[in-house]
C-alpha cells in the first residue's frame, strides 16, 4: 500500500514532464520539420572568440548554421549566418540568438548549446533550431571556413568567414 503514492508521484512527474524540444521548428507552422537531426556541431575557441558550425539533415537537405559567440558572462551570439540546401534551392538569412549555454573549454574542448531563431531576409523569426550542450570535440579552422559570397546578381565579388562577411 505504501508503494501506490509513491507510484503516483513518479508518474504525475512523468507526465508533467516536458517533451524535447525538436531540433528544427518552423514557427509558421507550415512546414513539418520533425524529420530533421542534429548531424554535426563542430567549432573552435580563440580566447574569448568561439566559431561553431551546426548541421541538420533530414536525409535529402542540410541546414547548416554557422555562428561566432564571445566568451564571457554570459556568453553572447555576437553574428551568425544559416543556410538551407533544398531541392536545389538555398535560403538562408541571419542568426538570432534565443538562450546559449557554454562550458568551459580551458583545459579541454568546449561545449556550446542553445536555442536560436533562424531569420529570413526581412529579419522575422522563421525557423527555430534547439541545440543540446554538445561538447565541440571536431575543430574548425581558426578563423572560421572561408565561402565565397554572391551578390545580388549571382557575381562573385566578395569573399567572408564563414556565410557572414562581416563579423
Amino acid at each position: 500500500m505504501r508503494l501506490a503514492p509513491s507510484g503516483c508521484l513518479i508518474v504525475l512527474f512523468a507526465a508533467c514532464a516536458r517533451p524535447p524540444k525538436p531540433p528544427v521548428e518552423d514557427l509558421s507552422g507550415r512546414e513539418n520539420l520533425s524529420a530533421f537531426a542534429l548531424g554535426q556541431v563542430r567549432g573552435t575557441r580563440d580566447g574569448d572568440r568561439l566559431d561553431a558550425e551546426a548541421k541538420f539533415t533530414d536525409g535529402s537537405s542540410t541546414f547548416t548554421v554557422e555562428m561566432r559567440f564571445i566568451v564571457g558572462s554570459p556568453t553572447k551570439l555576437r553574428s551568425g549566418r544559416w543556410q538551407w540546401v533544398r531541392d536545389s534551392r538555398v535560403t538562408g538569412g541571419a542568426v538570432a540568438e534565443r538562450s546559449v549555454m557554454f562550458l568551459g573549454g580551458q583545459d579541454g574542448p568546449p561545449s556550446i548549446g542553445g536555442r536560436f531563431d533562424l531569420l529570413d531576409p526581412s529579419g522575422s523569426a522563421e525557423y527555430r533550431i534547439n541545440i543540446p550542450t554538445t561538447e565541440l570535440k571536431t575543430k574548425l579552422p581558426l578563423g572560421g571556413v572561408e565561402v565565397i559570397i554572391p551578390d545580388l546578381n549571382g557575381d562573385v565579388n566578395q569573399r567572408g568567414v564563414g556565410a557572414n562577411p562581416v563579423w
